[in-house]
């Protein structure tokens, strides 16, 4: 299965935009700060005051969900690239 991103639909984004990813990862990894930092690269302006989290029922996993404002499609492609490379990183939506 690999973890490659796939492009982002052209025709429903428009730049700038603020929006939401979450990242999913097992609860063992310090997921906040692997996001907080690959976001922070990528995004200067980002404001980690943004980030809620989720457990999943049986604790296993941890969703992270951060608002990010993006200003083009390759910094928002160059995002979803970067967390996909980390191994704490399960799934982007």
């Amino acid at each position: 299965m690999s973890k490659q991103p796939t492009g982002i639909n052209e025709q429903i984004w428009e730049f700038p935009n603020t929006h939401d990813i979450k990242v999913l990862g097992l609860s063992h990894f310090p997921l906040v700060d692997v996001v907080i930092e690959i976001v922070k690269q990528h995004a200067p302006d980002f404001d980690p005051g943004t980030i809620r989290t989720s457990p999943s029922r049986t604790g296993k996993y941890l969703s992270v969900t951060a608002s990010v404002h993006f200003t083009s499609k390759e910094q928002l492609e160059a995002l979803y690239l970067a967390l996909h490379q980390r191994e704490e990183v399960s799934q982007t939506l």
